[in-house]
């Protein structure tokens, strides 16, 4: 159990690291190939690119459970604490809704790219393993929605 306890805390920071990791890495090795060998790796930018556009959908699940999103709150801080709960609530209901039509658009994309059997341009990998990692971190941040809801109902506040 302490390994899902784990998991629930840590999933998105993993998947953050290592997407950071293998951009830096391959990054720095294509300037090295590039300036001593005058030759680079025909792939490698495909790779940083996929790994930065998957970083963006891996940190919108961790922005939500820490409440670290953009907000523009300047209305809502001279209301009552009151309405100022519903009002979340009401954001967080708009939220999962947007959410769920994001994983529509992500499995109708992913299915459609299937079909197609389309591939990546480099590294010839099916696509739909791409949008299928962006449909499950939309999916992951309606549970963490959930959870962010389920916690402001008990009043409790997580910890960075």
């Amino acid at each position: 159990m302490s390994i899902i306890k784990w998991l629930d805390k840590n999933l998105e920071y993993v998947c953050l690291a290592a997407l950071l990791i293998v951009m830096t890495v391959l990054s720095f090795t294509n300037v090295v190939l590039r300036y001593c060998f005058q030759s680079a790796l025909s792939w490698s930018d495909e790779v940083c690119c996929y790994c930065l556009a998957l970083s963006a959908f891996a940190s919108l699940p961790c922005s939500i459970r820490y409440r670290t999103a953009i907000r523009v709150d300047t209305l809502v801080t001279v209301l009552p604490q009151r309405v100022k709960k519903i009002l979340s609530l009401v954001c967080d209901v708009i939220m999962v809704v947007f959410l769920g039509v994001c994983i529509k658009g992500g499995v109708d994309v992913a299915l459609n790219s299937a079909s197609i059997n389309q591939k990546s341009p480099a590294l010839q990998i099916p696509v739909v393993w791409l949008y299928g990692v962006m449909t499950f971190f939309f999916a992951l941040s309606i549970l963490r929605t959930v959870e962010v809801v389920i916690k402001d109902l008990k009043g409790k506040q997580e910890e960075s």
